[in-house]
């Protein structure tokens, strides 16, 4: 959303939740090569799906980076079915809603899938009359389910002296590509969607005008 936004939607990254780490190289049992990607202060809770986290503050502190997610924020979006928005839940009537700039990616075997969290019903309206790349031809669409099917990361190499080369930036990299992961910075997750309902303009626009004058909030 651009920076004339009336509220700064939940997933959208501040600049005072950046956190430093160090990357590094460990070795691992269950690892390919015997090493993968870790931290020098690495937890438990740096990994999700096997593969190693961005970290992110979740204060919400400072100046909105607009371009830009937090990725704890994403993630939590995309596993409980939450409004990239408000923060809420996106599910009504058993059924998640989604906005999306164009029609979500496809895989090989025809599966298709998004990196972009769900926008709930209630907010749909103001992020397509807000946020630049949004069209009034968007795509909004529900579905039955979704699930994690892979991850936005950063994927490196190691190099001599355990130094670390990046060999590709914001790539889309499967779970099941379990030799990427090992070597992969994720920064958001892709989720697969289930049983999708493309609604068209003329239901979109009716389903808006059914909601109008609901709150939009901040989360």
């Amino acid at each position: 959303m651009s920076s004339k936004a009336k509220v700064v939607p939940y997933v959208t990254a501040y600049d005072g939740e950046s956190v430093s780490y160090q990357l590094t190289v460990y070795p691992h049992t269950e690892a390919t090569d015997g090493m993968r990607l870790s931290y020098t202060d690495a937890t438990a809770h740096d990994w999700m799906f096997g593969v190693l986290w961005h970290r992110h503050g979740l204060s919400r502190s400072g100046r909105p980076l607009w371009k830009l997610v937090n990725t704890s924020r994403q993630r939590r979006c995309m596993l409980h079915r939450l409004c990239q928005v408000c923060g809420r839940s996106a599910v009504k009537g058993g059924r998640t809603w989604w906005l999306l700039p164009e029609p979500p990616s496809v895989t090989g075997c025809g599966r298709r899938f998004t990196h972009v969290p769900p926008t709930c019903r209630w907010c749909i309206p103001k992020a397509r009359a807000w946020c630049p790349r949004l069209s009034p031809e968007s795509y909004v669409c529900t579905t039955r389910a979704s699930e994690a099917y892979g991850v936005v990361a950063d994927v490196y190499r190691p190099a001599a002296g355990r130094k670390l080369v990046v060999v590709q930036r914001a790539a889309e990299v499967p779970l099941e590509a379990f030799r990427q992961l090992e070597y992969a910075l994720a920064t958001q997750l892709l989720v697969g969607l289930e049983d999708l309902q493309r609604l068209n303009l003329q239901h979109a626009d009716e389903s808006f005008r059914s909601i109008e004058g609901e709150p939009w909030i901040s989360g």
